[in-house]
């Protein structure tokens, strides 16, 4: 699930530095992992243009079937940690 914290970042924001500072790491970091998932998942996620990094039609519907499981996951996660059910 690490990998995807960068992918929704980077979704969301359409720029790798702006992704990096919201995650408060490196933008190689973030690069390293875009790749890394890219790799992962066979695909490529996103396009560079003039105005930023743009995400393909597959990361897209990627992002939409994803994002509510992720939101979910990071929930329960911090149900967890704070002790609760």
């Amino acid at each position: 699930m690490n990998l995807y914290k960068y992918f929704f970042a980077v979704t969301e924001s359409q720029n790798v530095s702006r992704a990096g500072e919201k995650l408060r790491v490196s933008q190689p970091s973030v690069s390293y992992n875009l790749h890394a998932l890219q790799r992962e998942l066979g695909k490529q996620l996103f396009v560079i243009e003039r105005h930023g990094i743009v995400p393909t039609p597959q990361a897209r519907a990627l992002y939409r079937r994803l994002k509510p499981v992720y939101v979910a996951f990071l929930r329960i996660v911090n149900e967890f940690m704070q002790g609760q059910k």
